[in-house]
């Protein structure tokens, strides 16, 4: 168990464990608030590398013709997560504009 030393600089907004133990959580790749690409870069050993922008995450062991459909898996996932957030965002202003009374 990973146990964090006591600094007083570091304010959060959650109240701390009282054993001192931290939660980890792993960020998903299709994240919106992450700033690069994922994608998928052959290496010359056989082996691939899982990407984020310019940054390996993990090496795993692939097929030269995988890639393209790892990599149009990795796109796929990203754009449907942008889609719903843009259709979630038209819904808001339509339910707004609705609401508001027109002069």
């Amino acid at each position: 168990m990973l146990t964090l030393c006591e600094n007083p600089t570091v304010h959060s907004t959650k109240p701390a464990r009282e054993d001192g133990s931290l939660c980890c959580v792993r960020p998903s790749l299709s994240d919106l608030r992450f700033t690069g690409d994922p994608w998928v870069q052959d290496q010359d050993d056989g082996s691939s590398s899982v990407l984020l922008d310019n940054y390996r995450l993990t090496r795993v062991r692939t097929l030269p013709f995988d890639l393209p459909s790892l990599n149009r898996l990795f796109l796929d996932l990203r754009l449907a997560q942008l889609r719903r957030k843009m259709y979630r965002q038209l819904r808001a202003r339509r339910r707004r504009a609705l609401l508001l009374p027109s002069t």
